[in-house]
């Protein structure tokens, strides 16, 4: 067994800003990977996909919308205590629409790390 304190706020490269983990690198986990992120108010991730594990966020406070598909034509908004599935190479990003409330969320992969991939288009 290992505990995982919260620790200092990270930028990771998604863009949104990370606070803890378990992960291999930080408990030895094979099988899974949970973090917690924040999105600060008015931002938003980069287009990204997770390549081979399944995700499932859960809003803590704040919200979020959630946009996804080959264009990021799909839409919807998070409320604190709803639960998404994310299911691999689906290409997402999540925003923050509050001028001045962070929104937390905890989330958690079939996979013991990150695995995220900015996709090609991200910066245009």
């Amino acid at each position: 067994m290992r505990v995982v304190k919260p620790g200092p706020d990270r930028s990771v490269p998604r863009g949104v800003v990370g606070g803890s983990e378990i992960s291999q690198a930080t408990a030895g986990a094979q099988n899974i990977y949970m973090a917690v992120f924040r999105v600060p108010p008015q931002t938003r991730s980069r287009p990204h996909y997770h390549e081979g594990c399944d995700s499932a966020v859960y809003l803590l406070s704040g919200h979020l919308r959630v946009r996804w598909g080959d264009h990021l034509e799909e839409e919807l908004m998070l409320e604190p205590r709803d639960l998404v599935y994310v299911p691999p190479r689906e290409t997402h990003i999540l925003e923050n629409p509050s001028d001045s409330e962070p929104a937390e969320y905890v989330v958690a992969r079939d996979s013991p790390h990150e695995d995220a991939v900015v996709v090609p288009w991200a910066d245009e």
